[in-house]
């Protein structure tokens, strides 16, 4: 005899309630291999239900191996070979892996911490975090993007669900080549290559050069993700120093002599990590040696939007007439992260050849998300969406250095003064041997460590902080902490 009873205020459909709840018994022993069940009739009635949520509930388990069903008889229980049970080892693996990988592939696994590749938890409640470049989730307008979301399926739907452009959306790229029309930037859509994100961008234009020996001029300190990139492609890095006005031109110009140098990376805008922004007249200067030398030039443009305060200064991309730059830009630090919707921009030979890598290694981009986008900006959502960044954000930073100003003492830091963005660079003064890491803990605070955006060891500590997800109160409260954290290693006695 079967008894149990049926939660009639659960969310799950009886039919699934009772599929679990017999399969249970069969786990447990208490139904047996050869054991038959009652009729799909003779159930029902036991529990009260349709006849048809029994026979739903039978055709489950079928199709799980739990049950025999025969034409004119009861399902029987069968004989299920045990699966293996949950163990906190790993199994063991009858391959080398390290032999199956690629050496560069190793390389890659074996100096990329698992946190940066593992979905991380939040930190305990009690705890302020600077260390991650997130968009709050509560400032976009997801009302507006579902309605959005909704139209494009139901205006495009059946265009939206085969193989699209591996270019990306038409009309996604129609909009951001007018967006970047605002920005001084004259393209059309065929410049354009809609990617999965600014790293994929960033991928794709290293997979498209990619030679061992070849080397790669970037900002010493630079965006950390894009050194593993350069190590995996077994490409040379070229370290320029980054000064107070961005990168070292005259340390360029220097490398490039030496050479030769195959791509320069530079972000001109608020730069990761130190949210420094370039004047044009270094943007210039930057642009001519490129093309002295003869050397295309990776601009990474992830918070062009985030320019709220001070002269708008305008992208390296509007001043290229020899088509040398790639322009990469994105929605992700603007919208949200996973949208996972950024763009290329470049002269239409480079964006077929992008094209092509993309198209062979994952086709087309997914292209609902893509006309949704699409219409959010040409509906106006983006724009205002937009204004309203500039308003919270413009307050969090004042805050944030406001907050420096009063609770880290000039003896133990400087740190940049940006004009947009995000992020905040601190330069720690020489200080004894310390475990930063703890001693922040100890505050129940954190930051992202200096040395993840250099390629090899920096002699000075530094840290960055990012005020992309913590509203005002978490601001002040955060930097009072680092000030006590950072008292502890200052003003340490004897």
């Amino acid at each position: 005899m079967i008894l149990f009873e049926l939660d009639e205020n659960s969310g799950k459909p009886k039919s699934r309630q009772i599929s679990d709840l017999l399969a249970d018994r069969m786990k447990t022993g208490l139904l047996k291999p050869g054991d038959r069940l009652p009729s799909t009739r003779k159930l029902a009635d036991m529990l009260r239900v349709h006849r048809s949520t029994v026979a739903l509930a039978y055709q489950t388990l079928w199709s799980l191996g739990f049950v025999e069903l025969r034409r004119g008889s009861a399902p029987v229980v069968r004989c299920r070979a045990p699966l293996p049970g949950a163990s906190e080892r790993e199994p063991e693996s009858a391959l080398d892996w390290d032999r199956v990988s690629s050496p560069a592939t190793g390389d890659l696994y074996r100096h990329t911490p698992l946190r940066t590749v593992q979905r991380r938890p939040s930190p305990p409640r009690d705890w302020i975090s600077f260390e991650y470049l997130r968009m709050d989730p509560r400032l976009f307008p997801m009302e507006h993007f579902r309605t959005c979301l909704g139209r494009a399926f139901r205006e495009e739907g059946a265009s939206l669900l085969g193989y699209g452009d591996p270019r990306g959306h038409e009309g996604l790229r129609e909009t951001i080549a007018a967006r970047m029309g605002t920005h001084g930037i004259s393209v059309t859509a065929d410049e354009i290559l809609i990617t999965n994100g600014a790293q994929h961008a960033l991928d794709l234009v290293l997979r498209m050069m990619a030679e061992p020996g070849k080397t790669v001029a970037v900002e010493s300190p630079t965006y950390g993700d894009i050194l593993p990139l350069l190590r995996h492609y077994c490409l040379n890095v070229a370290e320029i120093p980054l000064k107070e006005d961005g990168m070292d031109l005259d340390a360029l110009e220097s490398a490039c002599r030496k050479g030769p140098i195959h791509l320069v990376y530079t972000m001109p805008n608020f730069q990761n990590p130190t949210g420094i922004t370039t004047d044009q007249p270094h943007r210039e200067q930057l642009l001519d040696i490129c093309s002295r030398f003869g050397v295309p030039l990776l601009e990474d443009a992830f918070e062009e939007e985030m320019k709220y305060s001070g002269r708008v200064v305008l992208p390296v991309k509007s001043m290229d007439t020899g088509h040398r730059v790639i322009y990469c830009g994105t929605f992700s630090k603007v919208l949200f992260p996973g949208a996972r919707v950024g763009w290329l921009a470049a002269h239409p030979e480079c964006i077929r050849r992008l094209a092509v890598l993309r198209r062979y290694g994952e086709l087309s981009p997914p292209a609902l998300l893509q006309a949704a986008l699409a219409r959010f900006c040409s509906e106006g959502h983006f724009e205002r969406h937009i204004s309203r960044m500039h308003r919270i954000y413009r307050k969090r930073m004042q805050t944030a250095l406001a907050d420096l100003k009063r609770c880290v003492s000039p003896k133990w830091a400087a740190w940049t003064h940006p004009a947009g963005g995000y992020l905040i660079w601190l330069s720690m003064a020489p200080s004894p041997p310390a475990d930063w890491e703890a001693i922040l803990a100890s505050e129940k605070v954190s930051a992202a460590p200096g040395n993840s955006f250099y390629s090899s060891e920096p002699a000075e500590i530094h840290f960055r902080l990012s005020v992309s997800s913590l509203d005002e109160e978490k601001i002040e409260e955060g930097i009072r902490r680092l000030g006590r954290a950072f008292g502890k290693v200052y003003e340490r006695k004897g």
